[in-house]
């Protein structure tokens, strides 16, 4: 299909968080095509706006027809219009060009709280242009402002809005004077869990939008609060977003769900900018991961704040004297008991993937998984009794607060991550056994560790086929899963893998300082 092509006739953000500038970027990032037709410059920042400078009513027609002359449009989105000749301008050229399709973003009040729309320029944009607009868009203290023009009476009764049953009201009653699709914002009153409006920060659960229809039926849309200061512009990319998923053909309860779910990731993905409310990411949805398809892993593993963890677990003295045969049999002991009891946990946490997995191949994958599990932990007891442990022994083993730390750890990212974030905080250890076994085997003919060695079994498994055959299966479900992240959820996943191999060093140095006996000769 052709590119779907977007107008917004706005004004200029001189911070870049919204106005024109974000509309570009929202744009932009809705793969359509952006065009701009300027209606005020402002001198502003995340503070606060400073100044205002009107654009001639005389060149905002000419931009416009310019571009619509020219280039087409298929839907047109409005943000400030600044003043009564401005709307006007605006009002004639919907009526010439016969647009259709018009997203009205009535912008009076910016985040910071100032007022941007005199009283005469909304009396104007009440009177003419709104009943153009497929949907209007205000906030509630927009709402209200327009409500007040309409209806002061009505306006003054719902100026005090307790619960969800008054956003509903107040969009309703805007909607009976417009006759126009309006969507309320509730971002300026977020609800508690039962629709109650919430006045403790702590209490804030969900926004809810309400969006009436030209019929005067109602629909609610809802999202998780987002504990953030970061929304300057929110208003204006949520107007830009529907006009892209409108131009994209989207219907418009479809078009508004889309943008929603774009502005809520906007903020999750936002970075402090400026002292006052910083703007949203609006390109979060269109940046490349940072790794190639396949790389995920290794990408963990080199990652800058992980890297020398990774190093200093791989290559431990630890694993340097299990090749070489020093780690005497006593301290081997005391790690196969508690490794012993860390593959119990371990098992507990891969059946928790594969109670997390959605699909019946990853259900099956996870689950083929445990039984490898099942069958490391039978070698475990194997070679356990040839240095004198039974498996009663390691049952009865007292667990190390190494190896409590690191295996609850894991257990609790379970409980409260999605899959991928349990499979990162399981793939350390099995991705590193095998790094750092493959490590002293290609060493073996330097250090001379395998002959006379009665440890070196250990190095061959973990560096043996059979085990790489498990950690493949592991690797590849990681890397799938890796093609859906977000940047954000690959910076949280960093620090969970981190932390992990952290942990995975301490349990080898853990072996290493417990105070054991030796017997002589050992």
């Amino acid at each position: 299909m052709p590119t779907p092509r977007v107008l917004t006739i706005a004004g200029s953000d001189s911070s870049g968080g919204a106005g024109i500038e974000a509309d570009l970027k929202v744009i932009a990032a809705h793969k359509c095509y952006g065009m701009t037709c300027i209606t005020a410059l402002t001198a502003q920042n995340t503070v606060g706006v400073e100044d205002i400078h009107i654009v001639p009513a005389a060149f905002l027609a000419k931009s416009i027809a310019a571009v619509i002359e020219d280039i087409g449009v298929d839907v047109v989105k409005t943000g400030m219009l600044a003043d009564e000749s401005s709307i006007a301008v605006v009002v004639d050229a919907i009526k010439k060009y016969s647009l259709s399709s018009i997203v009205l973003d009535p912008v009076m009040v910016a985040t910071s709280g100032s007022v941007l729309l005199p009283p005469a320029a909304i009396a104007a944009l009440c009177d003419t242009l709104v009943p153009l607009a497929t949907v209007v868009t205000p906030n509630v203290p927009e709402a209200h402002h327009m409500l007040a023009h309409y209806l002061p009476a009505a306006a003054e009764s719902l100026q005090d809005i307790t619960s969800m049953a008054g956003l509903v009201a107040l969009a309703t009653q805007l909607h009976e004077q417009t006759g126009t699709a309006v969507l309320l914002k509730g971002g300026h009153l977020p609800v508690t869990a039962d629709g109650q409006v919430a006045h403790r920060q702590k209490d804030k659960a969900v926004v809810m939008d309400v969006l009436v229809f030209p019929d005067g039926a109602v629909k609610i849309f809802s999202s998780p609060y987002i504990d953030s200061t970061n929304t300057h512009g929110t208003g204006c990319s949520l107007a830009s977003a529907i006009a892209c998923n409108l131009a994209l053909g989207l219907p418009l309860p479809a078009a508004i769900n889309s943008a929603r779910a774009y502005i809520v990731g906007a903020i999750s993905a936002s970075h402090t900018i400026g002292r006052g409310n910083g703007p949203v990411n609006h390109l979060h949805n269109v940046y490349r991961l940072p790794f190639a398809a396949g790389c995920f892993i290794d990408y963990l593993m080199e990652h800058p704040d992980v890297a020398g963890a990774w190093k200093s677990y791989v290559n431990h003295d630890f694993v340097k004297r299990i090749a070489d045969g020093s780690i005497g049999f006593a301290r081997f002991r005391w790690y196969l008991e508690q490794d012993y009891l860390f593959l119990t946990h371990f098992a507990r946490a891969t059946a928790l993937l594969a109670y997390k997995s959605t699909t019946m191949d990853e259900i099956s994958t996870h689950a083929t998984a445990v039984a490898q599990i099942a069958s490391e932990t039978e070698f475990h007891i194997d070679y356990c009794a040839q240095f004198g442990l039974t498996e009663r022994d390691l049952r009865a083993a007292v667990e190390a607060p190494t190896t409590t730390a690191y295996t609850r750890y894991v257990l609790d990212v379970g409980a409260s991550g999605d899959v991928t974030t349990l499979a990162v905080a399981l793939v350390s250890c099995a991705v590193g056994y095998q790094v750092a076994a493959r490590n002293w085997e290609v060493d073996a003919s330097s250090v001379r560790t395998e002959a006379g060695n009665p440890f070196w079994s250990w190095v061959e498994e973990y560096a043996g086929e059979r085990y790489a055959a498990g950690v493949k299966v592991r690797r590849d479900m990681l890397e799938r899963y890796a093609r859906g992240l977000g940047l954000k959820q690959v910076e949280e996943l960093v620090v969970i893998f981190r932390r992990v191999t952290e942990m995975e060093r301490d349990f080898f140095t853990a072996a290493l300082e417990v105070k054991v006996e030796e017997s002589p000769g050992s």
